[in-house]
């Protein structure tokens, strides 16, 4: 309507629909920007999100790396063998029980060293 030079439109009016064209940019600007804010406060809070994840998932893998020896050790006493090493021992048993708990108390120490933990 502003660009046509059209005679159905006075210049007293003609001043209004450049004021309201003007408001319409700034509103149109304004979201624009609003929009930019709100995408980059969803980035931040699927980085928050991520953040708390991954925290969860290192104690996770901590935990199963700490309990991985106990495992596997287990498996190998229940095996249906009799040449199973200290299975007839009167100190087979306590001796397996040591092993796991000593195994994983080793590793947690290696892995506050490095920093994992």
């Amino acid at each position: 309507i502003l660009r046509s030079e059209s005679e159905l439109i006075q210049e007293r009016t003609e001043k209004y629909f450049k004021d309201v064209y003007d408001h319409i940019i700034q509103a149109t600007d304004l979201a624009e920007n609003y929009r930019d804010m709100m995408m980059n406060l969803q980035d931040l809070y699927l980085s928050n999100v991520n953040l708390k994840l991954n925290e969860v998932m290192k104690v996770m893998a901590i935990v199963t790396c700490l309990l991985a020896p106990a495992t596997v050790i287990g498996g190998i006493f229940g095996m249906n063998f009799d040449e199973i090493p200290w299975l007839h021992t009167s100190y087979g048993f306590f001796l397996a029980v040591s092993v796991m708990l000593v195994i994983p108390i080793i590793m947690m120490v290696i892995f506050r060293k490095r920093g994992w933990y």
